[in-house]
């Protein structure tokens, strides 16, 4: 311990001696650490430790998985879950929640919230403490006995201001007044878009319905069960309930899978995973940048180590106290970097919009906390070794007898000194590329996905979504009703040109795809026929210029009260009426057993893409919203001026046939295509930030290689010029070597970015691999820039005096 204090009392002098070099080493490292440090205490919160939840990688989820429809999570039925909860002996313990959409009235204007009816023990296997109050009792799941409400953390916040008097208040929840009995913390917001909880109070009916999928189902693993051996006995179980209910049970099995997989989906690790790669790599620039330093600032201590070596001081001893330095120059860049970390978090919460973070689990969370620290701990330590291994071994390369001689008074890197200099300016250069050519073509490809829907004119259109409540638009009369006076009561509004619903916009990524009958054609065993289901107004077709090829589209006469018709796409009839006429023909969407009437196919309509992400365009089947009525709905409002101006009146009009439907998510359709792309916005602005400073950092690399061979070979020029070489000669010959480094640095870059953009096409629709374009013009730009920043040592190369060069000879 001694030793060490000796270690970095005298590193803190040497350090202090050399103001500018640690100046510049610590901003340097302040960006490269406090960038990864921000970006880690991101994805530690959304994506690693998204619930503060005791044995989280013990909670699963439990679906239902039908061979006749696409992989992922189906809700269950609740006569399933009794029979999984009585025969499992994997779990702890099973829980059951479904959601709904509810209005809250009695608190000023009428408004929209997500409700989450759930079992007792859902909290009890999330082992979740409630912030105020309690959470629900065992009897509390009855009938009767389930007029109390708990309220999620942001809900709580955002609603009441986060009055901590809240416990025991009324609130209105489509007229019926609930208890509010506790607040959940902060650090358990599951599920995200979840604002209030209620007990789940099933009738003897409910709990016997095989039919109607619509509950998620949590468990809690027993000690010593992993969830291949949970997922083989939930699919033995699967397979008893097949036979013993083969009407609603047949081809479904269970799909047991952990929590966290289901929070996070497929894309957003691997986003957050490309982003932290893409900033570990601006941290190699970072101490590639620093070694360049410590390279430079190793000659010009040679003399001093020459002096230690010769009054007895071991290689060993040396090479320690030079490693010290470096280390303490990584913790006070760390120092550095958490404080940019702090404003980089903040920033990024500023620009996120609160209508997208309540539907990402753990964005509430985000902050430097221990394993931040800790992160930021060891990436000081392994900065610090990595810039300062090599050039602190390389200054142990020195010849005590020949820096001692009073006439070196001056040093010059060694070869390997030189060649080790240039692999890392080349290693900066080719990192830049990479970054550059990477954060580029992400960039492009966003920018494709934002400007999908341009032919639609999405910044005049309004949107927003309505729930119609169970218990007041119980028949389809009364939503049908409700559909044709909102869309009159609408289209009367000053500015509106027209005004629709759907289910889903195109590019909204919010289609339903679901299985399809055909009358008279029996589907062949291992051949599924789906559709994505789209019921619309009669005026959607016009609204957004899908033309109608054959047959007729909707008309006011297609209502409840006539026979059910359907439109179908192109692509429908491609795949399911190849060289037929479609037209007359019956088709039904849903299960087998739904209670869906059989449509008369009318129409046959052009293409129109539902999905953001895909390029392959699912068949669709469009019917009409006025002869099939939803439970909700969203409104496509096109205005011939501001469409955010029509809000205002466009509530007044609706709270005039309903004063308890709240609008919910009132934007225009660009707002909305935004929001799908808010977290591609966030990866592709992190990778151009890591670019732009890999970029700047490169060209600060090889300013530095040129500048230091200028500096070494100030006499060798000095005698060139002397003996009758030409400036012109000394600036080509300054240039000629930069342009040596910089085209290895873009080749090595260029073989790097070649692999980067394959990732990036399979993740984005709109991007090309080997996009000309971008890679020639970033391999022009970083080379323009590379050799402008070589040209002002090469200038001053050219300008060196041979009599001051030569003086001391």
């Amino acid at each position: 311990m001694r030793t060490l204090i000796q270690d970095l009392r005298y590193a803190v002098r040497q350090l202090w001696k050399s103001p500018g070099f640690t100046l510049a080493a610590i901003i340097t490292l302040t960006v490269g650490i406090g960038a990864n440090a921000a970006i880690f205490s991101n994805m530690d919160a959304v994506v690693l430790h998204p619930l503060a939840v005791p044995q989280l990688d013990r909670v699963v989820t439990i679906a239902e998985k039908s061979s006749g429809e696409t992989a992922g999570y189906l809700e269950v039925a609740l006569a399933n879950y009794e029979d999984w909860k009585r025969q499992s002996r994997s779990f702890e313990d099973l829980a059951v929640l479904t959601s709904s959409d509810m209005s809250l009235t009695g608190a000023g204007d009428a408004s929209h919230v997500r409700a989450a009816s759930n079992s007792a023990n859902f909290f009890e296997i999330l082992r979740v403490q409630p912030l105020l109050g309690r959470v629900f009792q065992p009897n509390e799941n009855q009938p009767g006995t389930n007029s109390v409400a708990v309220l999620n953390y942001g809900f709580w916040q955002m609603k009441f201001a986060g009055d901590p008097a809240v416990v025991g208040r009324k609130i209105e929840l489509d007229q019926r007044i609930y208890t509010i009995i506790g607040v959940l913390p902060k650090t358990v917001q599951y599920p995200a878009e979840v604002d209030v909880f209620l007990p789940l109070a099933p009738t003897p009916q409910q709990l016997a319905n095989r039919i109607d999928h619509n509950y998620l189902v949590i468990g809690r693993l027993r000690n010593g069960v992993t969830v291949a051996q949970a997922q083989d006995e939930m699919g033995r179980i699967a397979s008893g309930l097949a036979k013993a209910y083969p009407a609603t049970n047949l081809e479904r099995s269970a799909k047991v899978e952990p929590l966290l997989d289901g929070i996070n989906g497929p894309y957003t690790p691997l986003y957050y995973r490309l982003v932290l790669g893409a900033t570990l790599f601006v941290l190699l620039v970072v101490c590639a940048n620093v070694a360049n330093l410590q390279f430079a600032r190793g000659i010009a201590r040679r003399p001093e180590i020459a002096m230690r070596t010769a009054v007895g001081a071991s290689r060993y001893r040396i090479l320690r106290q030079l490693l010290t330095e470096n280390i303490l120059l990584g913790l006070l860049g760390a120092i550095g970097g958490l404080g940019f970390a702090w404003l980089f978090l903040h920033v990024m919460d500023a620009f996120m919009p609160p209508r997208v973070a309540r539907f990402i689990a753990g964005w509430s969370n985000v902050s430097l906390n221990g394993r931040a620290l800790a992160f930021s701990f060891l990436l000081a330590i392994g900065a610090g070794i990595v810039a300062g291994l090599l050039p602190a071994l390389e200054a142990l390369r020195v010849n005590v007898v020949e820096q001692l001689k009073s006439a070196s008074r001056a040093s010059i890197g060694s070869a390997p000194t030189r060649r080790l200099r240039n692999v890392f300016a080349v290693s900066q250069i080719a990192l830049a590329v990479a970054l550059v050519i990477g954060g580029t073509l992400i960039s492009k490809g966003m920018n494709h996905l934002l400007h999908l829907a341009d032919v639609y004119q999405p910044d005049k259109i309004l949107t927003f979504s309505v729930t119609l409540p169970a218990n007041r638009y119980d028949t389809p009369q009364k939503q049908a009703a409700w559909y044709r006076d909102s869309l009159q009561a609408l289209r009367a509004l000053p500015g509106v040109s027209r005004a629709e619903v759907t289910n889903a916009l195109p590019y909204s990524d919010s289609e339903w795809v679901q299985d399809c009958d055909i009358e008279n054609r029996p589907t062949v065993p291992g051949k599924f026929q789906t559709a994505a289901r789209l019921p619309i107004s009669d005026g959607y077709f016009a609204a957004f210029g899908i033309p109608i090829l054959s047959g007729r589209g909707f008309s006011r006469s297609d209502s409840l009260g006539t026979q059910p018709v359907a439109v179908v796409s192109r692509r429908f009839v491609a795949r399911y009426f190849p060289n037929e006429n479609p037209l007359g023909h019956r088709i039904r969407i849903g299960a087998h057993d739904t209670q869906t009437p059989w449509l008369t196919i009318v129409g046959v309509a052009e293409e129109a893409n539902y999905s953001l992400w895909e390029e392959t365009v699912q068949p669709a089947i469009y019917m009409s919203a006025a002869q099939i009525p939803a439970s909700g709905a969203t409104y496509a409002i096109a205005t011939i001026g501001d469409p955010l101006a029509l809000a205002a009146p466009a509530r007044k009009a609706l709270a005039a046939l309903d004063p308890t439907l709240p609008l919910d998510t009132v934007e225009t359709y660009h707002e909305l295509l935004h929001d799908s792309l808010i977290g591609l916005m966030y990866a592709a602005t992190m990778l151009v930030i890591d670019a732009i400073i890999a970029l700047l950092l490169a060209a600060i690399g090889i300013f530095g290689v040129m500048a230091n061979l200028v500096g070494e070979r100030t006499r060798e020029i000095g005698l060139r010029l002397a003996m009758g070489a030409r400036r012109e000669d000394v600036l080509g010959m300054i240039l000629s070597r930069a342009s040596w480094l910089t085209g290895t640095g873009l080749f090595v870059g260029l073989l790097m970015a070649f692999g980067l953009a394959r990732l990036v096409a399979n993740l984005l629709r709109g991007v090309r691999p080997d996009d000309p374009v971008v890679f020639v013009g970033i391999a022009c730009v970083i080379a323009l820039i590379a050799m402008a920043a070589s040209w002002i040592p090469a200038r001053r190369a050219s300008r060196i005096d041979p009599m001051a060069a030569l003086r001391n000879e």
